[in-house]
């Protein structure tokens, strides 16, 4: 009986870790993503870059609203007009898109 807790305590923790581990790189994905669409807007020439960097940004626990925060930042310096309505919507578009692929891997 205590092994049979001790394995559903064990695979508990287990399927924690993984689902953390996944919303991770759903997010990462996202915001790669965002980084494109924000490079496209800007016109910014290296992409890529500017996407990698977005993700970049959040390996050191940020939340997605300062991303979003970052984003802002950058429109407003470029003079590009984003509402902050259509920011948090394309944000959550591209969760929804980045989840649907994942779930069809």
């Amino acid at each position: 009986m205590i092994y049979a807790l001790h394995d559903r305590g064990r695979a508990l923790e287990d399927k924690f870790a993984y689902d953390q581990s996944l919303q991770f790189r759903m997010e990462a994905r996202r915001n790669k993503l965002m980084g494109f669409w924000a490079a496209s807007l800007l016109g910014i020439a290296d992409a890529g870059a500017y996407a990698q960097d977005l993700v970049f940004s959040t390996l050191d626990g940020k939340a997605p609203h300062d991303i979003a925060t970052k984003l802002r930042h950058d429109f407003d310096m470029a003079g590009v007009t984003v509402s902050d309505e259509d920011l948090q919507t394309r944000m959550h578009d591209l969760l929804i898109d980045v989840v649907e692929d994942m779930e069809a891997a």
